[in-house]
């Protein structure tokens, strides 16, 4: 006769069936592993002009929206000034004729040239606001500035003016041998460390694998995606990387 299983006995099986062995770290042998910054711009001015003010400064954390410098724009705020005076007459004279229209003292044709008259003056009005605005220069990233290349009082046309950096998060570029080409697949999670910067070591995804092997010199690269929280580590640092299986 066949011996039953008490329920303690299965429940110790199946306990025993819930753990997970450890996941394994396998060590990478790169021939290049570096901390990258995963946006970088150089900012200039859309417009010719000289500067009126810098407002970030080298080393500033900035926000996407945030303005970094402004051009001088007297010419521009006059401009504005007299196209909104006009589209504002224009109204005037719109509404001051709005009995006359009803009444059908006005014909047709006067009544569209009137019309006409202020949608052509709120056409300038934006046109001569757009051309202001140009003159405002936002940061179009999350990031911090690590270079600043001009002051004001200077006249600037393509040259940028400043340099921005995206630190979190960060990018790593690993440049792999040619034996791991199939084993490292996208999602795939690597453990970093850092050589220089003492620091504990973190998870990074990977998020880019080049389908292709550079024949020279057998070798493919890989970029990670790792979270940085407040900046805490610095691009350019050397690192070294163990897949987690």
């Amino acid at each position: 006769m066949t011996p039953r299983l008490t329920i303690g006995f299965i429940s110790i099986l199946l306990l025993g069936a819930s753990f997970s062995p450890q996941a394994k770290e396998v060590k990478l042998k790169t021939l290049g592993c570096m901390l990258s910054p995963s946006d970088r711009v150089e900012i200039s001015s859309p417009v010719p002009g000289v500067i009126d003010e810098v407002i970030a400064e080298r080393g500033d954390e900035i926000s996407r929206g945030d303005i970094l410098f402004r051009l001088k724009a007297g010419v521009e705020s006059a401009s504005v000034e007299l196209a909104r005076v006009k589209a504002e007459f224009s109204e005037r004279k719109v509404e001051r004729n709005q009995s006359l229209f009803a009444e059908d003292i006005l014909t047709v044709h006067e009544r569209d040239e009137i019309e006409t008259e202020l949608l052509i003056a709120q056409s300038e009005l934006a046109l001569k606001e757009q051309e202001l605005a140009l003159r405002t220069i936002k940061s179009p990233i999350d990031g911090v500035v690590v270079e600043r290349k001009a002051n004001g009082g200077e006249y600037v046309n393509v040259d940028p003016v400043l340099e921005l950096a995206t630190l979190n998060p960060l990018h790593i570029d690993l440049l792999l041998p040619s034996n791991y080409f199939g084993q490292i697949n996208p999602g795939n999670m690597v453990k970093i460390k850092t050589e220089t910067v003492k620091s504990k070591p973190r998870t990074a995804e990977v998020s880019i694998v080049d389908p292709l092997i550079d024949p020279a010199s057998g070798t493919f690269r890989v970029q990670l995606v790792m979270p940085n929280p407040q900046n805490e580590l610095p691009a350019g640092v050397r690192c070294s990387a163990r897949l987690i299986k």
